[in-house]
Order: structure tokens, then C-alpha cells, then sequence
């Protein structure tokens, strides 16, 4: 039976490591279950992407004839201590909650090599990153529209004793049901967490989980002794995600995990309209967002219900017009000159420039070099052409005529000659085999910045146009490599070599100290 690959749909060989054709990396997982269906049920429809403890499938429900998606535990990271433990805890703490702003699981089970693989229904929409990213900002009312949904579906789960913990606009699904109304639903509960304060569920390895541009002052550890992170976290990171809905950018932009640690501990957020003044005002609005991003969470709204009841009493009197797209800093402009346009002029010899025309495709007026023209032009009066007579024949025309085609014969058998060189080399030529990068993850305790990357194979030192700090992914051709971190709170750097594969994944945990006994900082969780 031939083997087609995920994503160009080229036949290939089920041997390959990666697709020679588009690059897309073979998987066992794929190898094994693309031609015959998960379980007997689920035909693999495409790859929808990799989260943070495993891949993502659209899936086709044999039986029920109804599109799913499953989440399938990475297996570089299925013999981890307690991964499979937190897997299925997150399946368990799914099936707590059944709401319609909430996404749905639907079945769970355990595959033939001990690895688990959720099914979640699929949503066929948007997020709201792309929803901002291509269309701007969104009215005062619309947001306000969205939210209160989002803040229902958030209350399901609060109730359900989960703290989602990366509440963000990727994880907020837009779609549309059957009369064309729009729904919003909370998906992605990979990294949730029990509420409940037991042992089980503590996170032991010390690294935050989340986005940082989106995490809460608790995420970060700023409590005082004895607390626990509970669901106004959610709160302060939705309240984040609102602020962007409505001018376009978040609160907080920083580049390393250190400064978002400060923005958050201390910065407050700039007023709306200061960060784009072309969203219409909507002063009760922008309070009830900086309430949910007080540092301290105790002077934030208790619970998602009670903002959402607040953002339902203003709504009717919201603005509905669209602000515009915040201004770029001043490097990001091209020019800030108008454009200037031409006016053509009649030269003095008497005959006027080429008069433009038309594309019958893009109605764009273009010049006679075939450019546009920054605006369209009037009409050119016809008393303004002054016509050009005819040349007269000459037996010099037929000398040149007879040269231009014998060069065009000359090239055209050139040409010729080439093409079947070349169709002949493909024939004995076999198509290259594109290789697969490996990706590293890299994660680093409190947090550490790449110094090098060394391929130990021939001793070539990688280079890096930025700082590269952790937590971050980092593609590498295939081999074996030695990378390097360090912590300047720290004396000496730590190495770890690394076995990079074609498509394939690697977490590299680094801790320059012990999480179980280091000391978080103490911001923002008492009475000040």
C-alpha cells in the first residue's frame, strides 16, 4: 500500500525519516497509524501542531463520520517521572467540566507501547491571535461580547477545581454554530492544575509553565508563605488578554523571562488610549480591566463570574466602532514623505510621453514602463497626441529582419539541446532527500542564558545572532552537540551534550539550583 505524506500529500517511501519532498518529519506514530486507523476508529486527517506535552491530530471518526482531534503524549517525554501521571490527570480533570465555552473531551485510552492519547472536539474557527492579527483591534463592545463568554467557560472551570494557568488569545477559540452565531470556547488544558492543594499536584520541577507575556504575579511565585495559586490568576491573565483585544498589544512586552518578571511584579499598565489613541474611549471599561490586573489578587474580582456580571451590566452602552491598529515605533516606518505623483510633460521637441494604460486584470493605471501609477490619472485629451508619420522601407529593415531571425533559430536550438540534457539528467538523477532538523528544548532553573552550541563532530561553533535565553526551542541538523548555559547569579556554567535527531525532540532540563529549597521573591500577595 503506498505511503503519503502528512502534509504535501506526496508518495513516499514509509521508511524515510523526514519527506524529501516538503521536509515534514515521518513519526513511528505516523508510520504505524496513518493507513490503518487509531483503535480501529480514528483516521489521521493532518497535523495540527505540537504542544507542550505531545502532537496534535485532526482526525477523522470512522464510525460517527465526525471530525476529532487528539492529543498524543510525546514519547520523549513518556518515561519522565510523572508525565504520565500529569496526562491523566488532566483527562480525569476534563471530564469535570461540561459547558458550551469550554472545549470537550471525549474519549481516552492508552496505546499498545503504554503511551496515552486524549480525543477533544474539534473546533472549526479561530483563535482570537489570529483574530487580532488580522483584523486589528476590536470594538469595546465586541470585546466585551467575547469576554463575557470566555469568563463563563473559565467560571466552569474554577468550579471545577482547575486553575487553567495559561489562559492566552491562542487558547481561546472563536467559531460559528449552524444558524452562523458566534461561540467562543476555552480549549487546552495540557498544563492545568488542581486546585485543591494536594502533594500530587504540586509542580515539582520548578519551571513555570504558561506564557510568560500572560502569567500571573502568583505564576511566577510571588505569594506569601503558606498560599497556593487559585483561580484569579486566570483573572490577571485574562485581564491581559482584554487590554490586547482592545489596542492591538499586550500591557507587558519584554524579551527575557527576567524582565517579565519585574513588569509583572511592579509595572503598572498604561492607560488604553496611551498605548493606541485611535480606540474609541470607554473609561469604565479600561477600570474594569486594571482591577483584574491589580498585582495583588486580592483587590482583583473573586471570581471569573463576578467579572463577567460586570462586563454584562456595561455592554449595552460600549462603543461599537473599531479602533485602528496601534502606531509602530518610528524605525518601523518606510518613509514619512507622501507620496509625490508626476505630472507628465510635453518635452520640447513636441511629442508627448507614452500615454499610460490600463490593466484589464487589477484596473490599476500603470505607466508606459508598466508601473502603477500612485493614483489614477484624468483622461488625456486626444487633441494633445501629435501623430508620428510612418517610417519609410528601406533594404537595410530587411537586412535587420533577416539577422533577428537567424539568431532566434540559433537560440531556439540551444535552447532545445538544454532541455533534453536536463530531462535526461532527471532520469538518472534520483530527487534529493531533504533532512529533518531535530529540535532541543531547552528549559533552565531559574532561568539561564545559551553561551554556545558546539557540533562535537567537527568542532564548529554555532552561530547566535541574539541572546538566547531559556525557556526556548532551538532547531539543530542532526549530530551530536555540546550546549552550554549560564547564570550570571551564578559562578559556573553548565554543559550538556546532546544527540540531536531528524525529526525529533528533545527536553533538556538544566537547574542551577535546587527548586525544592530555592527562594522565590515575595511580591504582590499581602496587604500592602
Amino acid at each position: 500500500m503506498p505511503f503519503f505524506c502528512i502534509h504535501c500529500r506526496s508518495e513516499i517511501d514509509s521508511k524515510f525519516k523526514a519527506c524529501p519532498y516538503c521536509g515534514e518529519p515521518i513519526t513511528d506514530f505516523l508510520r504505524k497509524h496513518l493507513e490503518h486507523p487509531l483503535d480501529g476508529k480514528y483516521q489521521i486527517l493532518s497535523r495540527l501542531g505540537v504542544g507542550g506535552m505531545g502532537e496534535v491530530y485532526k482526525v477523522l471518526h470512522l464510525h460517527l463520520n465526525s471530525i476529532r482531534v487528539i492529543k498524543l503524549m510525546r514519547s520523549s517525554i513518556a518515561n519522565e517521572p510523572g508525565a504520565d501521571d500529569r496526562f491523566l490527570r488532566e483527562a480525569r480533570l476534563a471530564t469535570r467540566i461540561n459547558h458550551p465555552n469550554v472545549a470537550q473531551l471525549y474519549d481516552f485510552s492508552t496505546l499498545d507501547d503504554g503511551s496515552r492519547y486524549m480525543v477533544w472536539e474539534y473546533i472549526e474557527g479561530t483563535n482570537l491571535h489570529e483574530l487580532i492579527e488580522t483584523n486589528g483591534p476590536l470594538s469595546p463592545k465586541y470585546a466585551a461580547q467575547l469576554a463575557i463568554e470566555a469568563l463563563h467557560g473559565l467560571d466552569a472551570i474554577h468550579r471545577a477545581g482547575i486553575v487553567h494557568r495559561d489562559i492566552s488569545p491562542e487558547n481561546i477559540m472563536i467559531d460559528r454554530d449552524e444558524d452562523g452565531e458566534q461561540h467562543v470556547k476555552l480549549i487546552d488544558l495540557g498544563i492545568a492544575k488542581q486546585g485543591d492543594g494536594t502533594e500530587a499536584n504540586k509542580t515539582k520541577t520548578g519551571m513555570f509553565v504558561g506564557k510568560w507575556k500572560y502569567c500571573s504575579p502568583e505564576h511566577l511565585g510571588m505569594l506569601d508563605a503558606g498560599e497556593r495559586i487559585d483561580g484569579r490568576a486566570d483573572i490577571y491573565s485574562f485581564g491581559i488578554v482584554l487590554y490586547e483585544m482592545l489596542t492591538g498589544v499586550p500591557p507587558f512586552q519584554a524579551d527575557t523571562p527576567h524582565a517579565y518578571l519585574m513588569l509583572h511584579a511592579s509595572e503598572k499598565p498604561r492607560a488604553l488610549r496611551e498605548v493606541n489613541p485611535a480606540m474609541p474611549s470607554s473609561p469604565e471599561l479600561e477600570a474594569l480591566i486594571f482591577k483584574a490586573l491589580e498585582k495583588d489578587r486580592k483587590k482583583r474580582f473573586a471570581t471569573a463570574r463576578e467579572m463577567a456580571r460586570a462586563l454584562e451590566e456595561m455592554e449595552p452602552s460600549l462603543d461599537d466602532r473599531t479602533g485602528a491598529p496601534p502606531p509602530l515605533p518610528k524605525a518601523f516606518e518606510v518613509t514619512e514623505e507622501p507620496t509625490k505623483v508626476s505630472t507628465p510633460t510635453v518635452p520640447s521637441g513636441g511629442v508627448p510621453p507614452k500615454a499610460p494604460r490600463v490593466d484589464s486584470h487589477a484596473s490599476t493605471v500603470l505607466t508606459a514602463n508598466g508601473e502603477p501609477m500612485a493614483r489614477p490619472l484624468r483622461k488625456v485629451s486626444s487633441t494633445n497626441v501629435v501623430p508620428v508619420p510612418p517610417p519609410r522601407p528601406s533594404v537595410m529593415r530587411w537586412i535587420v529582419l533577416v539577422l533577428v531571425v537567424s539568431a532566434l533559430a540559433v537560440g531556439a536550438a540551444v535552447l532545445v539541446r538544454k532541455y533534453q540534457a536536463a530531462e535526461a539528467a532527471k532520469k538518472i538523477a534520483p530527487p534529493p532527500i531533504a533532512v529533518a532538523p531535530g529540535r532541543v528544548a531547552l528549559n533552565a532553573f531559574p532561568w539561564g542564558e545559551v553561551t554556545s552550541i558546539r557540533n562535537m563532530a567537527n568542532g564548529a561553533t554555532i552561530e547566535m545572532k541574539a541572546p538566547f535565553v531559556t525557556p526556548a526551542p532551538v532547531d539543530l541538523a542532526p549530530g551530536t552537540y555540546e550546549i552550554t548555559l549560564s547564570n550570571p547569579a551564578f559562578r559556573s556554567p553548565i554543559t550538556r551534550k546532546v544527540d540531536v535527531k531528524a525529526g525529533q525532540e528533545q527536553l533538556v532540563n538544566v537547574a542551577f539550583a535546587d527548586p525544592a529549597t530555592a527562594t522565590l521573591p515575595q511580591f504582590g500577595g499581602g496587604t500592602p
